[in-house]
């Protein structure tokens, strides 16, 4: 009787520790995903494209991973890249590869894109003297200057 007592109390034990292991790496799993969910992505400082040519103070994006032709180029914001005051001619049909925001402006810390005109369905943020691949490319439509990156939110 005692020795089955002392091997329950064993499985117990186990049983109890495996569960503590389960949780640990469950969290440890939740802690790692993307605080929001859906489409919208940061840049890995970790992956950024070579070499892309932008002017100063400027956002530039391109629908070429190495920045090597049609680039669509901004100094303000824009509510709708497929209408003036600036077009970019294939933003409607072709994903951004490659993003670019040179902004030098104090007033901003980086820049939010939009898959929507008029600065709906965010997408990505961009710091200031940033350059990246989006990991996932989408069309985007609309994108403006904010002072931090919880202002994509809120149009």
């Amino acid at each position: 009787m005692r020795k089955a007592q002392r091997t329950l109390a064993m499985l117990l034990v186990v049983f109890g520790a495996l569960a503590v292991l389960v949780n640990t790496a469950t969290a440890d799993t939740a802690a790692a995903q993307p605080a929001t969910r859906g489409l919208a992505q940061t840049p890995d400082p970790g992956f950024a494209p070579q070499a892309l040519d932008c002017p100063s103070s400027n956002l530039c994006v391109w629908p070429v991973t190495d920045g090597s032709r049609n680039r669509c180029t901004w100094l303000n914001r824009d509510n709708d890249w497929w209408n003036t005051p600036v077009v970019c001619s294939w933003s409607s049909s072709q994903t951004v590869k490659a993003i670019y925001n040179r902004g030098t402006s104090s007033s901003f810390s980086g820049v939010c894109l939009y898959a929507n005109a008029n600065y709906s369905h965010w997408l990505h943020y961009v710091p200031q003297g940033q350059s990246y691949v989006p990991g996932t490319q989408y069309i985007v439509r609309s994108h403006r200057w904010v002072s931090s990156g919880n202002e994509c939110f809120n149009s």
